[in-house]
């Protein structure tokens, strides 16, 4: 038997590690982005968690490099406080188009460009300054210390060199600046990672767009999940969907949303690295029904079940039949908890809703056993795909007591934790 894998979640990084057809579609937005006009521009790259959208952001980063087009990442999750993400997403953009212009290997256009970079750097210590007014923060060249912050803001008061008493100006000459370092072309900023901050960060990334970038030649494109978001921004109209959802339609002017990763891509990538039944119709099975097309979702199923596998071959090579049942045991844990706990302390339970529902006939449940049954109805769904009763695969009965004992032993080693059973339940529940 193959040595087990455990698959990291990073994302690709360039169309080279495209596994699951996301490339064509890159070339599609890209092209969008490239033959826009009226800038700037606002694109949302939509998708749940775990469907691709940093893997899809970094092939669309490689494909704007190769045409040519300056592009700048940032990613907002690191960023808890209003003032230190709005500051951060600035100065991520000052520091690439000073660094940029100082690594220009052209002479004539480094020189020509010195200029904005004076203004960059400038912009840079200006919006450190609008920081240090409303709070001490992390700063470009290190940490403010508490002691030293109100010394820092009379000295940025008493200069004052550039006098950017209000957001317009400073919109203006950051305007200038990309202007100048793009060749009147467009500057690319690419927004990862915004629906896993708080709401309060993510929503001033929003924000800042429209008030000290908004005038500039850029293009935003910002990868998230569009019901967080929607959430995220109506917190702030208590909890108002539709007051979200408008700000939202309002801000960002080409929603596009990410291409579902096919199960058979998914299937096909991941077939040779799942340990023991890769090849198996049946767990394939049990995966698009529990998993669906979530990439991140069947990775971390495949490394649970990799390492429980294999846990299982320390006794005795386990037959198929065992393996399946690790398989559905494993994703009953992971996303029916309930029924686990049921099964581990009763485990006729299962006999009794793999019955249940195949035959879409409850009568013969016990209470506690109906109730789960109808508040838990994937649950009903994920057994009836893997019964045994059903036609087309060859899915083992569900196990007897001594196999679930040993199985959850098994899993209790390999994905932590106890079966989740309440101190005193009462294992003699009548129908």
């Amino acid at each position: 038997m193959q040595e087990p894998m455990l698959l990291t979640d990073n994302p690709v990084k360039d169309p080279a590690g495209d596994r699951f057809g996301f490339l064509p579609h890159a070339k599609v937005l890209c092209d969008a982005i490239e033959s826009t006009h009226d800038l700037p521009l606002s694109v949302a790259v939509y998708g749940a968690w775990g469907t691709g959208k940093s893997s899809f952001l970094n092939i669309c980063r490689s494909l704007l490099h190769e045409r040519g087009m300056p592009v700048v990442t940032f990613n907002p999750w690191k960023y808890d406080q209003r003032e230190e993400v709005w500051h951060a997403l600035i100065q991520t953009i000052l520091d690439e188009i000073v660094l940029k212009i100082s690594e220009d290997s052209d002479a004539q256009r480094r020189s020509r460009l010195q200029e904005a970079r004076r203004k960059a750097l400038a912009l840079s210590r200006t919006a450190a300054w609008l920081v240090a007014r409303r709070a001490v923060v992390p700063l470009t060249g290190g940490m403010v210390a508490t002691s030293d912050a109100d010394a820092f803001k009379a000295t940025w008061d008493e200069t004052d060199p550039l006098e950017y008493r209000h957001v317009n100006q400073f919109e203006f000459d950051f305007a200038e600046v990309v202007d100048k370092y793009t060749d009147g072309g467009r500057l690319i900023i690419l927004i990862d990672d915004l629906d896993r901050c708080t709401p309060q960060a993510a929503t001033t990334v929003l924000d800042s767009m429209k008030l000290f970038l908004g005038e500039s030649s850029c293009v935003f494109v910002l990868a998230m999940d569009q019901h967080v978001m929607v959430d995220a921004v109506a917190l702030r109209y208590d909890g108002d969907q539709e007051r979200g959802r408008k700000y939202l339609e309002k801000l960002i002017q080409f929603p596009y949303h990410l291409p579902h990763v096919t199960f058979e891509a998914m299937a096909r990538h991941l077939r040779d690295k799942v340990v023991g039944l890769g090849g198996d119709p049946a767990l394939w099975e049990l995966v698009g029904v529990a998993y669906g097309q979530n990439p991140r979702r069947v990775r971390r199923f495949v490394n649970a079940l990799n390492l429980t596998v294999t846990t299982l071959t320390l006794h005795s090579p386990p037959s198929r039949d065992r393996m399946l049942h690790a398989a559905i045991l494993l994703t009953i844990r992971l996303q029916h908890p309930a029924f686990y706990a049921m099964v581990s302390r009763r485990p006729e339970a299962w006999v009794r809703m793999d019955q249940a529902a195949t035959d879409n006939q409850r009568s013969g449940l016990h209470r506690d056993e109906m109730q789960l049954a109808e508040n838990d109805p994937l649950l009903m769904d994920l057994l009836r795909a893997t019964s045994s009763r059903r036609a087309g695969l060859e899915f083992p009965p569900p196990p007897g007591r001594t196999e679930i004992e040993a199985l959850t032993e098994v899993l209790t080693v390999t994905t932590g934790g106890g079966t989740g059973l309440p101190a005193g339940d009462n294992d003699e529940e009548t129908p």
